[in-house]
Protein backbone atom coordinates (compact mmCIF):
# COMPACT_ATOMS: atom_id res chain seq x y z
CA UNK A 1 0.00 0.00 0.00
CA UNK A 2 2.81 2.75 0.83
CA UNK A 3 5.11 1.43 -2.17
CA UNK A 4 1.25 2.38 -4.12
CA UNK A 5 1.14 5.25 -2.85
CA UNK A 6 4.60 6.27 -3.44
CA UNK A 7 4.11 5.72 -7.11
CA UNK A 8 0.70 7.29 -7.41
CA UNK A 9 3.27 10.39 -5.53
CA UNK A 10 5.53 10.16 -8.17
CA UNK A 11 3.92 10.02 -11.26
CA UNK A 12 1.83 12.95 -10.16
CA UNK A 13 5.15 15.17 -9.57
CA UNK A 14 6.51 13.73 -13.25
CA UNK A 15 3.11 15.04 -14.69
CA UNK A 16 3.27 18.33 -12.82
CA UNK A 17 6.82 18.28 -14.59
CA UNK A 18 5.39 17.73 -18.07
CA UNK A 19 3.00 19.89 -17.85
CA UNK A 20 4.80 23.33 -16.79
CA UNK A 21 7.71 22.84 -18.92
CA UNK A 22 4.97 22.50 -21.50
CA UNK A 23 3.40 25.32 -20.42
CA UNK A 24 6.55 27.22 -20.61
CA UNK A 25 7.24 25.92 -23.84
CA UNK A 26 4.22 26.99 -25.52
CA UNK A 27 3.92 30.69 -23.31
CA UNK A 28 0.35 29.20 -22.28
CA UNK A 29 0.20 32.07 -19.44
CA UNK A 30 -0.75 34.30 -22.25
CA UNK A 31 -3.21 32.27 -23.51
CA UNK A 32 -7.28 33.22 -23.33
CA UNK A 33 -8.48 31.29 -20.51
CA UNK A 34 -11.29 28.48 -21.79
CA UNK A 35 -14.61 28.95 -20.67
CA UNK A 36 -15.38 24.99 -22.37
CA UNK A 37 -16.90 22.06 -19.71
CA UNK A 38 -13.71 20.60 -17.96
CA UNK A 39 -13.51 17.43 -16.43
CA UNK A 40 -12.09 17.10 -12.81
CA UNK A 41 -12.87 14.05 -11.63
CA UNK A 42 -14.30 10.47 -12.95
CA UNK A 43 -15.26 7.26 -11.36
CA UNK A 44 -14.95 4.67 -14.00
CA UNK A 45 -11.81 2.35 -13.20
CA UNK A 46 -10.52 1.11 -9.65
CA UNK A 47 -7.89 2.96 -9.57
CA UNK A 48 -9.76 6.09 -9.56
CA UNK A 49 -12.10 4.37 -6.71
CA UNK A 50 -9.13 3.29 -4.29
CA UNK A 51 -8.14 6.55 -4.64
CA UNK A 52 -10.63 8.45 -2.53
CA UNK A 53 -10.97 9.35 1.02
CA UNK A 54 -13.44 7.59 2.86
CA UNK A 55 -14.86 8.97 6.57
CA UNK A 56 -18.01 8.23 8.77
CA UNK A 57 -18.99 8.62 12.29
CA UNK A 58 -17.73 5.35 13.62
CA UNK A 59 -14.37 6.88 13.46
CA UNK A 60 -14.92 8.89 16.49
CA UNK A 61 -17.82 6.37 18.25
CA UNK A 62 -20.74 6.05 15.86
CA UNK A 63 -21.98 3.25 14.07
CA UNK A 64 -22.73 4.00 10.43
CA UNK A 65 -20.70 2.29 7.71
CA UNK A 66 -19.72 3.56 4.69
CA UNK A 67 -17.74 1.91 1.46
CA UNK A 68 -17.18 2.90 -1.86
CA UNK A 69 -17.30 0.21 -4.67
CA UNK A 70 -16.40 0.14 -8.31
CA UNK A 71 -19.68 -1.26 -9.82
CA UNK A 72 -19.45 -2.69 -13.11
CA UNK A 73 -23.25 -2.99 -13.79
CA UNK A 74 -23.22 0.02 -14.82
CA UNK A 75 -21.48 -0.52 -18.20
CA UNK A 76 -24.56 -2.66 -19.15
CA UNK A 77 -27.14 0.47 -18.31
CA UNK A 78 -27.64 3.87 -20.30
CA UNK A 79 -24.02 5.28 -19.37
CA UNK A 80 -22.27 2.43 -20.45
CA UNK A 81 -19.25 2.29 -18.38
CA UNK A 82 -18.26 1.60 -14.52
CA UNK A 83 -19.57 3.99 -12.50
CA UNK A 84 -18.71 4.24 -8.57
CA UNK A 85 -21.29 2.80 -5.87
CA UNK A 86 -21.24 4.88 -2.30
CA UNK A 87 -23.21 2.89 0.01
CA UNK A 88 -23.49 1.78 3.69
CA UNK A 89 -26.09 2.09 6.91
CA UNK A 90 -26.39 5.21 7.91
CA UNK A 91 -27.61 5.02 12.11
CA UNK A 92 -28.08 7.50 14.89
CA UNK A 93 -26.48 5.10 17.25
CA UNK A 94 -23.25 5.97 19.37
CA UNK A 95 -21.55 4.22 22.15
CA UNK A 96 -23.36 4.85 25.24
CA UNK A 97 -20.10 6.77 26.56
CA UNK A 98 -20.06 9.00 23.63
CA UNK A 99 -23.89 10.52 23.82
CA UNK A 100 -24.62 13.82 23.62
CA UNK A 101 -20.67 14.11 22.98
CA UNK A 102 -20.61 13.36 19.46
CA UNK A 103 -22.70 13.99 16.60
CA UNK A 104 -23.97 10.61 15.02
CA UNK A 105 -25.22 9.84 11.51
CA UNK A 106 -22.79 11.15 8.83
CA UNK A 107 -20.96 8.90 5.94
CA UNK A 108 -18.97 10.71 3.43
CA UNK A 109 -16.05 10.32 0.70
CA UNK A 110 -13.93 12.72 -0.97
CA UNK A 111 -11.26 12.66 -3.76
CA UNK A 112 -8.02 12.35 -3.00
CA UNK A 113 -5.69 14.98 -1.95
CA UNK A 114 -3.08 15.10 -4.90
CA UNK A 115 0.48 15.43 -3.30
CA UNK A 116 3.87 16.30 -5.75
CA UNK A 117 7.41 17.15 -5.00
CA UNK A 118 5.89 20.83 -5.97
CA UNK A 119 2.78 20.99 -3.38
CA UNK A 120 -0.80 19.71 -3.31
CA UNK A 121 -2.09 20.10 -7.03
CA UNK A 122 -5.31 22.56 -7.23
CA UNK A 123 -7.79 23.31 -9.82
CA UNK A 124 -8.64 27.05 -10.93
CA UNK A 125 -12.18 26.95 -12.30
CA UNK A 126 -12.50 30.46 -11.60
CA UNK A 127 -14.33 31.28 -15.22
CA UNK A 128 -16.66 28.28 -14.59
CA UNK A 129 -20.02 29.13 -12.73
CA UNK A 130 -21.45 25.25 -12.17
CA UNK A 131 -20.17 22.23 -10.42
CA UNK A 132 -21.85 19.17 -12.20
CA UNK A 133 -21.70 15.64 -11.20
CA UNK A 134 -23.57 11.92 -12.67
CA UNK A 135 -24.95 10.41 -10.11
CA UNK A 136 -27.89 8.00 -9.47
CA UNK A 137 -29.98 7.64 -5.69
CA UNK A 138 -30.49 4.68 -4.58
CA UNK A 139 -31.47 3.02 -1.06
CA UNK A 140 -34.44 4.44 0.88
CA UNK A 141 -35.68 7.06 -0.43
CA UNK A 142 -36.03 8.77 3.13
CA UNK A 143 -32.34 9.29 2.77
CA UNK A 144 -32.34 11.25 -0.61
CA UNK A 145 -32.40 14.48 0.92
CA UNK A 146 -29.26 14.36 2.91
CA UNK A 147 -26.63 14.00 0.22
CA UNK A 148 -24.74 17.26 0.44
CA UNK A 149 -21.55 18.22 -1.65
CA UNK A 150 -18.54 19.17 -0.22
CA UNK A 151 -15.77 21.19 -1.56
CA UNK A 152 -12.24 21.58 -0.28
CA UNK A 153 -10.05 24.85 -1.12
CA UNK A 154 -6.55 25.63 -0.32
CA UNK A 155 -5.13 29.04 -0.07
CA UNK A 156 -1.95 30.76 -0.31
CA UNK A 157 -0.48 29.48 3.02
CA UNK A 158 -1.84 26.18 2.66
CA UNK A 159 -4.90 26.21 5.23
CA UNK A 160 -7.98 24.62 3.81
CA UNK A 161 -11.64 25.41 3.88
CA UNK A 162 -14.59 23.43 3.36
CA UNK A 163 -17.85 24.59 1.57
CA UNK A 164 -20.77 22.63 1.10
CA UNK A 165 -23.71 22.54 -0.67
CA UNK A 166 -27.15 19.91 -0.93
CA UNK A 167 -27.36 17.74 -3.98
CA UNK A 168 -30.63 18.45 -5.07
CA UNK A 169 -31.62 14.75 -5.98
CA UNK A 170 -35.08 14.79 -8.50
CA UNK A 171 -35.28 11.42 -9.71
CA UNK A 172 -37.05 9.06 -7.30
CA UNK A 173 -36.53 6.07 -10.24
CA UNK A 174 -32.76 4.60 -9.90
CA UNK A 175 -31.83 6.40 -13.01
CA UNK A 176 -29.01 8.35 -13.55
CA UNK A 177 -29.37 12.08 -13.39
CA UNK A 178 -26.94 15.53 -13.54
CA UNK A 179 -27.30 17.82 -11.04
CA UNK A 180 -25.82 20.96 -11.40
CA UNK A 181 -24.85 23.34 -8.32
CA UNK A 182 -24.00 27.16 -8.97
CA UNK A 183 -20.50 27.67 -6.97
CA UNK A 184 -22.35 31.04 -5.82
CA UNK A 185 -24.35 28.58 -3.46
CA UNK A 186 -21.70 26.86 -1.80
CA UNK A 187 -21.78 28.20 1.80
CA UNK A 188 -18.30 28.17 4.15
CA UNK A 189 -18.83 25.12 6.78
CA UNK A 190 -17.50 25.72 9.90
CA UNK A 191 -18.75 24.06 13.28
CA UNK A 192 -20.63 26.48 15.80
CA UNK A 193 -22.06 30.20 14.62
CA UNK A 194 -21.68 30.98 10.82
CA UNK A 195 -19.83 34.35 9.72
CA UNK A 196 -21.29 37.38 10.12
CA UNK A 197 -20.57 37.83 6.16
CA UNK A 198 -20.87 35.84 3.57
CA UNK A 199 -17.82 34.23 1.85
CA UNK A 200 -17.29 33.43 -1.48
CA UNK A 201 -16.08 30.35 -2.45
CA UNK A 202 -12.00 30.35 -3.62
CA UNK A 203 -12.93 28.66 -7.32
CA UNK A 204 -9.39 29.47 -8.05
CA UNK A 205 -7.85 26.57 -5.68
CA UNK A 206 -10.42 23.74 -5.80
CA UNK A 207 -8.05 21.09 -3.81
CA UNK A 208 -11.21 18.12 -3.32
CA UNK A 209 -14.93 17.72 -4.10
CA UNK A 210 -16.88 15.13 -1.99
CA UNK A 211 -19.98 14.13 -1.32
CA UNK A 212 -21.38 13.17 2.56
CA UNK A 213 -24.82 11.85 3.84
CA UNK A 214 -25.86 13.58 6.92
CA UNK A 215 -29.06 12.13 8.06
CA UNK A 216 -28.50 13.73 11.07
CA UNK A 217 -29.39 16.82 10.36
CA UNK A 218 -32.49 15.69 9.64
CA UNK A 219 -32.87 12.54 12.23
CA UNK A 220 -33.32 9.81 9.98
CA UNK A 221 -31.27 6.57 9.07
CA UNK A 222 -30.99 3.33 6.98
CA UNK A 223 -29.33 2.09 3.84
CA UNK A 224 -28.26 4.70 1.46
CA UNK A 225 -26.94 4.13 -2.39
CA UNK A 226 -25.79 6.56 -4.24
CA UNK A 227 -24.11 5.68 -7.95
CA UNK A 228 -21.62 8.29 -8.74
CA UNK A 229 -19.75 8.88 -12.78
CA UNK A 230 -18.24 11.74 -12.75
CA UNK A 231 -17.68 15.28 -11.61
CA UNK A 232 -16.91 18.41 -14.12
CA UNK A 233 -17.14 21.96 -14.49
CA UNK A 234 -20.00 24.09 -16.40
CA UNK A 235 -21.25 27.31 -17.30
CA UNK A 236 -24.86 28.27 -18.01
CA UNK A 237 -24.58 27.87 -22.20
CA UNK A 238 -23.60 24.16 -21.24
CA UNK A 239 -26.13 23.10 -19.33
CA UNK A 240 -28.64 20.36 -20.40
CA UNK A 241 -32.28 19.35 -19.41
CA UNK A 242 -32.25 16.57 -17.58
CA UNK A 243 -32.99 12.99 -19.43
CA UNK A 244 -31.85 9.72 -18.57
CA UNK A 245 -28.73 10.13 -20.15
CA UNK A 246 -27.97 12.06 -23.34
CA UNK A 247 -26.76 14.80 -20.58
CA UNK A 248 -23.67 12.94 -19.45
CA UNK A 249 -20.49 14.81 -19.77
CA UNK A 250 -18.21 12.87 -21.66
CA UNK A 251 -14.74 13.58 -22.16
CA UNK A 252 -14.06 12.23 -24.69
Amino acid sequence: MASSRWSTYWRRTGQQLKERSSSIIRMQGAEIPSRAPRLLYSFNTLRDVEEAALGSDSDVGGSSTVNFALDESSEDETIGRPTAKFFGNLSLNVNAKLRGRINAGYAGFRTPIRSTLFGKITDNVYFHEYLALRVRAAGDPVLHDSYFVNVHTLDLMGHKALWQQKLAIRRQDNDWETVYLPFSGFEFFTIGDQPPYREEIDKENVLTVGISMLGGRNHVSGPYELGVDSVWVANKEDLVEDSPGPNTYNPS
